[in-house]
């Protein structure tokens, strides 16, 4: 008998659990010790993956789920490709897991052009706790009762107004609610008093049609992520709660129409960081960071606030140096910078930009340094997915030389690039160790 086969029967179900059931049931040739452990197995994940024809998948499914019995089931993961000819297998698939007490259910249909309909028993749930449904519209005459549910995901639906406020009041226990890249609503009240973190991709649909604002009040969130293409205008109205904040939204700029729209969502962008002003962390995505860039060329007044820990997604190029001034000058309060340096550029004259190295960098630096209040503050600050580039070594030695309380530079070079051969490597820690530092105790860390 080998090794595996005498661990006890719930470290092998343990170690099953992740595996897709496809994979799962052909372990039962293994030995007699493994024969009837799929039948048992507790966290079912069933895939579309390798299975063609459509109808074999949908008869592995059946078969296995019948062969189950009554077994109990804890977690059961369903991913396809819609195709409407199979949906009594659907339902009857749902109707089993609620049967069974499922608790956490995660229904991945994906699709290209219909949604389907959750079957009553999904409304209506006393065992579920976590949920997540792909591409379906959800009935606003139908009464929500999830008594029990902590987490829900809702990814390419439809939902009006009024499903929400019935989902707040349906779901007492609800701390999670992700809405990604889902249609129908404008007016959002997330005001669940268990509610702790809101996720909201927000993105333009060909087929639904949409107001031009969304209004966002969820008075009792911590933790707030938005993200998408502000296609529309977003509001937040009542978020005192909120202590971690992300804004990672990626306009198109395809069409001539897309372009003139950028003015707006530049304004729009910097009413949200004004709505955000009073949370300890706050993360943006590279996009925030080029528009922050352009109100630091243009000398615009920074927005004051009191964050404590900032994240960037940056290029790190000249004109994310820009913008990254831009915020420091407006986070007096600064203990932590965070800086997740991208690695692709997709615009060419980025690229450009990039390569052309300006000499008068440092010197732009020094004449800001009276105007960032927070280098008598900042004791951290990480570099990570470091990869050497002409605008950061400049920035560096800002920070060490201006630094004045500083406590730990950490630069973590991104796995896998060619510019970060060992030979390379050595030379940026020589280099970083003969800068000067404003702080005594500034401590200098450079990982692989």
């Amino acid at each position: 008998m080998d090794r595996f086969s005498e661990l006890p029967e719930s470290i092998l179900l343990h170690i099953l659990s992740f595996l897709n059931m496809r994979d799962v049931v052909r372990t039962a040739i293994l030995s007699k010790r493994w024969s009837h452990l799929w039948t048992i197995i507790q966290q079912v994940d069933f895939d579309l993956k390798d299975f063609f024809p459509y109808q074999n998948f949908v008869d592995f499914v059946n078969r296995t789920l019948l062969c189950r019995g009554n077994c109990k089931i804890t977690r059961l993961r369903i991913g396809l490709f819609l195709n409407a000819s199979s949906r009594k297998d659907y339902v009857g698939w749902i109707m089993y897991a609620t049967k069974n007490n499922v608790e956490e259910l995660f229904l991945d249909f994906d699709s290209d052009c219909c949604e389907w309909l959750p079957p009553p028993c999904v409304y209506s749930n006393s065992s579920l706790k976590t949920l997540r449904l792909w591409s379906c519209r959800l009935v606003p005459a139908m009464q929500i009762r999830w008594n029990l549910l902590t987490k829900l995901t809702l990814r390419f639906s439809v939902l009006w107004d009024d499903i929400i406020r019935k989902i707040m009041v349906g779901a007492p226990k609800l701390e999670v609610f992700e809405l990604d890249t889902c249609w129908g609503y404008n007016d959002l009240t997330f005001d669940s008093p268990s509610l702790r973190v809101l996720i909201i991709c927000d993105d333009e649909s060909g087929v639904y049609e949409h107001g031009p604002v969304m209004r966002i009040s969820a008075p009792n969130v911590q933790f707030l992520r938005l993200s998408g293409s502000l296609y529309r205008k977003c509001v937040l109205m009542n978020m005192p709660s909120v202590v971690q904040a992300t804004l990672d939204f990626h306009p198109y700029t395809h069409s001539d129409k897309q372009k003139e729209d950028l003015k707006w969502k530049q304004d729009n962008l910097m009413e949200l960081v004004g709505c955000l002003q009073h949370v300890e962390s706050l993360t943006l995505g590279s996009w925030c960071i080029e528009v922050l860039a352009l109100r630091e060329k243009r000398r615009m007044p920074c927005q004051i606030s009191t964050y404590k820990c900032v994240t960037l997604s940056a290029y790190m190029t000249e004109d994310d140096l820009l913008g990254t001034v831009n915020l420091l000058k407006g986070s007096p309060a600064l203990q932590t910078l965070i800086i997740d340096m991208q690695s692709v550029l997709y615009d060419w004259r980025r690229r450009a930009m990039e390569y052309s190295c300006n000499s008068n960098v440092e010197d732009y630096l020094a004449s800001q340094a009276k105007h960032i209040r927070c280098l008598r503050h900042l004791k951290t600050v990480k570099l990570t997915k470091f990869v050497e580039q002409h605008s950061v070594f400049p920035f560096v030695e800002f920070i060490l030389k201006n630094g004045s309380v500083l406590e730990n530079l950490v630069i973590i070079a991104r796995r896998g690039s060619e510019e970060n051969s060992p030979e390379s490597l050595l030379k940026v820690a020589q280099r970083l160790l003969s800068m000067p530092r404003a702080s005594f105790r500034a401590v200098i860390t450079l990982l692989n």
